[in-house]
């Protein structure tokens, strides 16, 4: 059994922006940036792609296939199902959720997480301070699986953050990420072409794929810059959050 493997959620199907996994970043489909990085990372024992059986996603097992990467295809509303089930195949004691279309996700500061899960003998933890689309949790296994079988709404899973905040079953903290790292109001996801254009904008300034330290710093120095809360939908939010349920 390993130790800690990353999962990574990704569909074709997005309501705000269609086949944004297949975007590109100079030149680079967001999903393959991604691969790129976790087949380098060395804090990741091993991960899986975790996509769905809609025909749409037929492009992400072709790409997961010609790159020679574990996949999995499961439900598509209920992430947790999903996860579950690709866990089967490279068993984990702890697991990594990670989103496909982050193409800046911070494993560094996830693998400081996973330590400071350790320490303090967690279910559930992720790094608190990092701009909007880097933090990566980390999830205790057996905790997963005692989500997956306590939840009456699985199919709200795709907010699995808000399940682990809300169980009070879940032995949970947050990890407060270094100076370095830290710029909250800060931007890095992609759910519109505004973050297409912005994400272009960062990669063209460096060589290589940068590490989220360099993207802060350079983000400072900007005069302007996409904020986290940009077109979030706060009821929206907390419809969500009431809607979830747990068995008594």
């Amino acid at each position: 059994m390993k130790d800690l493997v990353g999962l990574v959620a990704v569909r074709t199907s997005s309501k705000r922006l269609k086949n944004k996994a297949f975007r590109k970043i100079k030149g680079r489909e967001i999903l393959n940036i991604l691969i790129d990085r976790l087949l380098e990372t060395p804090y990741l024992d091993d991960f899986v792609i975790c996509t769905t059986v809609n025909s749409l996603d037929d492009s992400i097992e072709k790409l997961c296939l010609e790159r020679g990467v574990k996949f999995f295809r499961g439900e598509e509303k209920n992430v947790l199902s999903r996860f579950i089930n690709a866990s089967k195949i490279t068993p984990s004691k702890y697991v990594a959720r990670i989103t496909g279309d982050n193409p800046l996700s911070d494993f560094k500061q996830m693998y400081n997480c996973y330590k400071f899960v350790l320490e303090n003998n967690l279910d559930y933890s992720r790094p608190e301070g990092l701009p909007y689309g880097t933090a990566i949790e980390v999830i205790k296994f057996s905790s997963l699986e005692k989500i997956y079988s306590s939840t009456l709404t699985p199919e709200l899973s795709e907010y699995m953050t808000y399940f682990f905040e809300l169980a009070d079953f879940v032995k949970k903290d947050l990890y407060i990420v270094s100076e370095k790292s830290k710029m909250p109001d800060l931007r890095l996801t992609i759910d519109y072409e505004e973050d297409i254009e912005f994400m272009n904008k960062i990669f063209k300034n460096f060589e290589k794929v940068p590490e989220l330290e360099e993207v802060v710093s350079y983000c400072k120095s900007l005069e302007s810059y996409p904020r986290a809360d940009f077109k979030i939908d706060y009821d929206k939010i907390s419809k969500i959050k009431s809607s979830i349920k747990f068995k008594e």
